[in-house]
């Protein structure tokens, strides 16, 4: 089975090298690396080009925002497994996409996610974070993660492996969404009837702080105004939802 991963860029020089190589170093083979870059004026293209051993394609992006990028890159990956691993994000090591093809094929899944580190933005050894899903390992219960979903409980969108055809059924990203899209993704793609998730009990990606989300005081407050109106989009208690979306990350810091 082929994976497609994508990399969305922009002027992203200071880590875009480690995402390479823990994509290049990686002991699965089949494996198509799709860098979607927006007008880079730094030494990004440069660098991915330095450091690549696996089939990699790169495009300059033509939309706008970080979900139109990976909107692009998913309509024209070949790959029948589609993850992503942004610029400043790496795999823990070597075997992650193996493991996670053996399960897709040994366990017949349409859909599969893991735990992952938050580490310091210039220390991937750092470990500030620890966003683990809390859930037994294996196949899940389709009513039990619905449920889990309104009452605040969150997968970690970068852990996320799924199966391309399933975007025929529910779609890309909202783009109108700016930050919180992949959350209304996750909703539509874990309320789909009739496909199998499984949840690997594992830490796959070590992520640096410092993302879209949190940048900034004007960042966090579009997020929550972006949260209320998907939850309130499926129907969801917004407030209790909401609240319990991000008073539960308090425990990943210890």
């Amino acid at each position: 089975m082929q994976v497609s991963l994508i990399t969305c860029t922009n002027n992203s020089e200071k880590t875009i090298k480690d995402c390479c190589q823990s994509i290049s170093f990686q002991t699965y083979d089949n494996i198509e690396h799709i860098i979607i870059d927006k007008s880079s004026q730094d030494k990004t293209i440069s660098i991915i080009q330095e450091n690549k051993k696996k089939k990699i394609k790169i495009f300059q992006q033509k939309t706008s925002g970080i979900y139109g990028a990976l909107n692009e890159g998913m309509k024209i990956s070949n790959g029948s497994i589609i993850g992503i691993l942004h610029s400043d994000d790496k795999f823990i090591n070597k075997d992650v996409v193996k493991i996670v093809a053996e399960k897709f094929i040994d366990e017949k899944i349409d859909v599969l996610f893991s735990n992952i580190y938050y580490t310091k933005k210039n220390d991937t050894n750092k470990i500030l974070r620890k966003w683990v899903s809390n859930l037994n390992q294996g196949i899940q219960s389709n009513n039990n993660l619905d449920k889990l979903l309104f009452d605040g409980w969150m997968p970690p969108h970068t852990s996320l492996f799924f199966k391309k055809d399933l975007l025929n059924d529910i779609g890309y990203y909202d783009e109108s969404f700016t930050i919180s899209s992949d959350y209304d993704f996750i909703i539509r793609l874990f309320r789909k009837e009739k496909i199998k998730i499984y949840f690997l009990n594992k830490f796959t990606i070590k992520m640096r702080s410092g993302g879209i989300s949190n940048k900034n005081i004007k960042n966090i407050i579009i997020k929550i105004n972006e949260d209320l109106k998907i939850i309130k989009k499926f129907n969801s208690n917004p407030i209790k939802t909401i609240l319990i979306k991000n008073f539960s990350k308090i425990k990943q810091f210890f």
